[in-house]
């Protein structure tokens, strides 16, 4: 294995210019060391950077957090992000142990569709986020993001991810950002990911806020996940929108305070707020042993009684079993969805309304 490189072994007078002369010495090596951020300092970049294959950054042996505590890599790109990549595919990247503070003009990776650039095999570990508009928009295949992950404060739609065979937060994250403008918002949003998983994720959605949005793709598995608010500020809408995808798993899933303002969400279509959970469209979709709180005796709940825990207003082959809730099972269907599209156990009915 090739050995990592100091920071402050380039010269320069800041740190994007010693960052610029690491970059270029590592870019030219067959065997790309990672580049250590490991001072117990505050990193301070204001450039965006291009990403290479094998491209690496890592802090001190601790993992990122929000707070920041053993260092900091403050990112200031207003309009725009700071790492970036191109041509069709970059791969083999690696970025660990870090703490990165932004602004509400900052993404941490430049925006991506899944029609740019993909990411290919990389592994992001141990990271810490607070105050950046978005962190990773773009299409991935076989991307791993593992170790504890912080991300706290920011100012938009942190995650909007595409792509295939990717494995994500295996050992969780915390997600909780109450900065969000009016409007349509969410913290992780799933547009086509297929053959994917979602690891226990503790996701809190403030007020117009959705924790998560499913929209495509085929084989993903959101699994232990927890989408829910914080006492006395409810997530106004549904915490799980599914509208569409096929041979979606959904286990172990734990929901509360949802539901508590519908009409005020600002998102553009009131139909994907019918319920704690609301799906729109979907084959081949089972809900396994979710768990839908009241409060238990222990918080407060703003769901009005008698909320739908899962409202159902298209989709095929739908399966719920091992069903837990403080209150009684409402899993609800439109009337346009027949009730042979349904599977449950045998204690569970579904009403239509």
């Amino acid at each position: 294995m090739v050995d990592s490189v100091k920071l402050e072994d380039f010269a320069g007078t800041s740190d994007d210019q010693r960052l610029t002369k690491a970059l270029s010495y590592v870019a030219a090596q067959t065997y790309k060391p990672a580049i250590l951020l490991a001072q117990h300092r505050q990193y301070v970049f204001a450039k965006r950077r291009m990403m290479f294959d094998g491209f690496a950054l890592a802090g001190p042996p601790v993992s990122g957090s929000e707070f920041r505590y053993n260092g900091k890599v403050k990112v200031n790109v207003p309009g725009s992000g700071w790492l970036d990549m191109t041509g069709s595919q970059l791969k083999g990247i690696s970025i660990k142990n870090l703490s990165f503070e932004g602004n509400k003009e900052t993404t941490f990776f430049v925006d991506k569709t899944d029609q740019q650039t993909v990411l290919w095999a990389s592994h992001l570990e141990n990271l810490g986020f607070s105050l950046f508009k978005h962190v990773i928009w773009g299409a991935h295949t076989a991307v791993t993001f593992s170790g504890y992950w912080d991300v706290n404060n920011c100012y938009d739609t942190e995650f909007k991810l595409w792509g295939s065979d990717n494995n994500y937060w295996p050992d969780g994250m915390l997600l909780d950002s109450p900065n969000h403008p009016p409007g349509e918002r969410y913290h992780i949003r799933l547009p086509h990911l297929s053959k994917s998983n979602i690891g226990p994720v503790f996701v809190t959605g403030k007020h117009n806020v959705t924790p998560m949005r499913v929209d495509g793709g085929r084989g993903l598995v959101v699994s232990g996940a927890r989408l829910e608010a914080q006492q006395g500020n409810p997530t106004w809408g549904s915490q799980l929108i599914i509208t569409g995808g096929k041979f979606l798993r959904f286990r172990d899933v734990f929901f509360f305070n949802g539901m508590g303002k519908p009409g005020s969400t600002g998102h553009p279509s009131a139909s994907l707020h019918r319920g704690v959970v609301t799906m729109t469209g979907g084959t081949d979709v089972v809900f396994s042993g979710c768990v839908f709180s009241g409060g238990d005796g222990q918080q407060t709940t703003s769901t009005p009684p008698g909320t739908p825990h899962l409202y159902v207003a298209g989709g095929r082959r739908i399966r719920i079993r091992d069903h837990q809730s403080s209150d009684a099972p409402r899993i609800v269907r439109s009337t346009k969805v027949p009730a042979a599209e349904f599977t449950t156990d045998p204690d569970l009915t579904v009403t239509t309304g």
